[in-house]
């Protein structure tokens, strides 16, 4: 498992997926920073033009005022690594307010803070499609307001863990959950528990982490581009996103089929596994992700059950007969394919 995950970051690296994962932190809104232009260091500044006589050397620049020095430094600062064992027990229930407390349910979260930029990752188990999961403020035992929305729209069932990215937008929050993580905490919402299914403090991790841990390998891949998809005919639904790019990874077993996928540049309504070699539309043969998966969010893992084991069983045998597809709202014959090898 551990080579499958190293394997998975890997392939998403090679696909300019790990730049999701670790987006760039930012200062917060209002304080824009200048980046460093390779190969201009030593230049002679003297331009047709631009008349620089009798100022000897360029002027020092002027020092930057407090605010905007503290935002850049702040942008710049190492990133920390968070986690949070969160249980149904953790939650606080409120008299006359929505339940909360899933007594089957756990997780588990890791969140990187950067700057203004939060990463984070969940797995669960024994509760239902999350349909919110946010960072509160707020001590064990209380409950505080949400200070950092992470996903704001249901995960589709078939989903066991996902990870993504979001912003902060006040610094207070950012400073705090630098400063005093165990003031916060990770809330999993779900339609049973709107007010919370499970919960966990955040506690400081001494080392980094891969976002991309909490989600399974498998013992099948598939590359995925929109150029593999096949152009679509007059009157069909549009294929190929020129901008998509996707990594998936299958498991078929028994009656099921365990999946992981990362992508870049588009946002995923469905994915399935159709019968088809390369070159070759094909019908869907397992539909994997049934609903549009929330903002933010570029990875995701989870399990497709109750399949029949022939299929399995030959998916497994022959994997270049079948193809990986994720769709989007843009191009819903398919945003970006693969084929399984």
């Amino acid at each position: 498992m551990r080579a499958r995950i190293a394997a998975l970051a890997a392939l998403t690296a090679g696909l300019g997926l790990l730049g999701a994962v670790t987006a760039t932190a930012s200062p917060l809104p209002g304080t824009p920073t200048t980046p460093d232009m390779p190969g201009m260091s030593g230049m002679n500044m003297d331009m047709p033009g631009m008349d620089m006589s009798g100022t000897g050397a360029m002027d020092t620049p002027a020092k930057a005022p407090a605010s905007l020095s503290t935002a850049i430094q702040r942008s710049q600062q190492k990133p920390i690594f968070l986690q949070a064992k969160l249980t149904g027990a953790n939650e606080v229930p409120v008299a006359g307010q929505p339940a909360v407390g899933d007594p089957k349910g756990s997780a588990t979260g890791i969140v990187e803070v950067q700057g203004d930029k939060v990463t984070y990752a969940f797995s669960w188990k024994g509760i239902s499609a999350p349909t919110l999961g946010h960072i509160h403020q707020g001590a064990a035992g209380v409950n505080g307001d949400v200070k950092v929305p992470l996903f704001g729209t249901a995960m589709p069932d078939t989903v066991t863990a996902a990870a993504g990215n979001a912003t902060i937008t006040d610094q207070a929050t950012a400073d705090g959950l630098r400063k005093n993580p165990s003031g916060f905490y990770l809330n999993l919402h779900t339609k049973e528990f709107p007010g919370g299914a499970v919960r966990g403090q955040l506690t400081p991790l001494r080392s980094s982490v891969d976002m991309l841990k909490l989600l399974q390998g498998g013992g099948l891949h598939a590359f995925m581009s929109g150029n593999q998809e096949v152009k679509a005919a007059p009157g069909e639904p549009k294929a190929g996103d020129p901008k998509a790019n996707a990594v998936g990874f299958v498991r078929p077993t028994g009656t099921q089929v365990q999946f992981s996928f990362a992508w870049f540049g588009f946002q995923p309504t469905l994915a399935h596994i159709h019968k088809g070699t390369f070159g070759k539309n094909g019908a869907v043969v397992v539909p994997l992700i049934g609903t549009t998966v929330p903002a933010g969010v570029f990875a995701v893992s989870g399990t497709a059950t109750g399949l029949d084991s022939a299929l399995v069983k030959d998916i497994a045998r022959h994997p270049l007969s079948y193809y990986a597809n994720l769709h989007d709202a843009a191009f819903p014959g398919g945003a970006a394919r693969g084929q399984l090898f």
